[in-house]
């Protein structure tokens, strides 16, 4: 059921893992959200978050969730069921939100993700339902400032962006990510292989595209083999030799975009903006403090803080904004909003594909060390 206009809504929540536990409250706290149902097909894990948020109206699978009356709903599940489940959803007549990517499939294959790609703007565009793609990129601090001065860097010149995440990372270890997601031994994962950094791009392809409001045109990358991996191998089932990989994109506007997506590095961990170059000023981020950076001109270099850029919230969504650099509030509120004004949300799905074709056409063009891949594109929403 599509909400009219401007009038509140009620949302579904499907999957109360580590990660989708951290949106109820967000939910709860909008003032245009009526009614929040809970959904997973583990009943003690749903049982447990429906007592935590005090939450009665609770369904233990997708399909019961859609034959609900729900306005729309969101699906914090696992990576390779998003695209097939936001199909299902909007095919049942609710707008549809999911954690990104769109689709990591467990086999790899990036023709596959495009595949998925087709397939998900095709239901949006027949069926009228927005989907929108979680993006924290989209929402931290420094890509907010950079959208809104975009004016001030005259034409743009070149972007670096990056995610660097290592595979081992104490704040947040992606092997033990990987044992929650599929129920896995870790012996069973080293068997398995892990995917190709740019199977999953979104934090780092959502920076350029999202500021310059430029898809990417055509591709240059390589990827960096450690010797001896036994994670990141080519003779695994996923093939994939690459813990980290660096391309560099043609955009739409002219610009060079260089983006880094690292598995296996020694960093504390990092997302987004990097530089931003323009004509008449460039943006770098303080390497020392993710919150703080410097706006360069010709005549000058001053320090700037990204989150007095940060639009407003309504009260009780900004007492806690969640992590990923406080963009889980950001996301909540932009849902809710396109849903109850009944329009696309700003990562719709039109632009959701840019960020996951991107890092397919990448992975493509290092397998080929370095061969130019043409980045396919599907236009901008209507």
């Amino acid at each position: 059921m599509t909400p009219m206009k401007n009038k509140p809504i009620s949302i579904g929540i499907v999957g109360m893992g580590q990660f989708g536990v951290h949106f109820v409250e967000l939910y709860q706290r909008h003032p245009l959200v009526q009614r929040v149902a809970l959904c997973d097909i583990d009943p003690n894990k749903l049982a447990a978050a429906a007592k935590k948020f005090s939450v009665s109206e609770t369904y233990a699978s997708l399909d019961e969730i859609c034959n609900s009356d729900l306005d729309a709903i969101a699906i914090i599940t696992q990576p390779w069921l998003h695209a097939a489940q936001a199909i299902q959803v909007m095919q049942s007549g609710k707008h549809a939100y999911s954690a990104v990517p769109i689709v990591s499939p467990a086999s790899g294959n990036g023709d596959e993700t495009l595949d998925w790609c087709d397939r998900l703007i095709d239901t949006a565009r027949r069926t009228g339902q927005r989907y929108m793609m979680g993006e924290t990129t989209y929402y931290r601090p420094e890509t907010i400032m950079c959208r809104k001065r975009a004016a001030e860097f005259g034409n743009f010149v070149f972007m670096e962006s990056e995610y660097l995440h290592d595979t081992w990372l104490p704040a947040c270890n992606l092997i033990d990510v990987q044992k929650a997601r599929t129920g896995l031994s870790e012996a069973e994962i080293y068997a398995a292989g892990f995917d190709a950094p740019m199977h999953y791009p979104t934090h780092s392809t959502a920076a350029p595209i999202s500021i310059m409001h430029a898809h990417a045109v055509d591709v240059v990358a390589f990827g960096y083999c450690h010797p001896g991996d036994t994670l990141f191998r080519a003779d695994s089932p996923l093939r994939n030799p690459f813990s980290h990989e660096t391309a560099l994109f043609t955009m739409s506007n002219g610009a060079i975009a260089q983006v880094t997506e690292s598995r296996r590095n020694g960093h504390v961990g990092h997302e987004g903006v990097v530089r931003l170059i323009g004509t008449e000023a460039s943006y770098e981020r303080d390497t020392t403090d993710e919150y703080r950076g410097r706006w360069i001109t010709k005549t000058q270099s001053a320090s700037v803080e990204p989150r007095d850029y940060r639009d407003l919230l309504p009260p009780r969504l900004a007492e806690d904004l969640g992590g990923h650099g406080g963009s889980h509030a950001y996301l909540a509120d932009e849902f809710v909003n396109a849903c109850a004004e009944d329009r696309q949300p700003t990562v719709n799905a039109w632009e959701a594909a840019r960020y996951v074709a991107a890092g397919v056409m990448a992975h493509k063009s290092a397998l080929k060390n370095g061969e130019r891949l043409r980045v396919p594109d599907w236009g901008d929403a209507p």
